[in-house]
């Protein structure tokens, strides 16, 4: 009898902990998902009227020295779509655990307005970059972004091309 206990008990912490595993997949899932739609619908598509969907209102935007409220990296989002009206935003890659999704992404447009710090040069541009959210109820909370700047300055010709 008390081994069949045993492997009643045994049992019962497997399925709870295949179950855990399970939910925690699921989450990252969900979480992947609203990463990929923000940049395919809302950046990509310019759809910056639904940039909030995917944010939390406390939305902590990490970078530069400082950090950004939701209504910054709205505005830096528009600034972006104004200096490169065609802009397209390309996922590469998502990658996600715990409650953090990873995502390196291409965006590429022509730069045809004032924007961004640039003038408007007619050139085409295309930056790599990486962006890591935190997530809570499945919305972004934080995000940590890098992107060739450097690059996009030289494809400008604001820069001489490097070595």
């Amino acid at each position: 009898m008390r081994t069949v206990s045993i492997s009643m008990l045994i049992c019962l912490i497997s399925l709870a902990s295949s179950a855990a595993q399970s939910t925690a997949q699921s989450e990252q899932e969900r979480n992947k998902a609203v990463a990929r739609s923000f940049f395919e619908n809302v950046l990509d598509q310019g759809h910056l009227n639904e940039y909030s969907d995917s944010h939390a209102a406390n939305f902590v935007a990490h970078g530069g020295g400082r950090d950004y409220s939701l209504a910054e990296d709205m505005a830096a989002a528009r600034e972006e779509r104004q200096a490169l009206p065609d802009m397209r935003v390309i996922v590469n890659q998502l990658v996600a655990e715990r409650d953090l999704v990873a995502v390196y992404w291409t965006a590429a447009g022509t730069n045809t307005h004032e924007g961004m710090g640039f003038p408007a040069t007619g050139k085409k541009l295309t930056v790599p970059g990486m962006t890591l959210f935190r997530f809570q109820a499945g919305k972004i909370t934080e995000e940590w972004s890098v992107y060739d700047m450097l690059g996009a300055m030289r494809q400008a010709g604001l820069l001489p091309a490097g070595r």
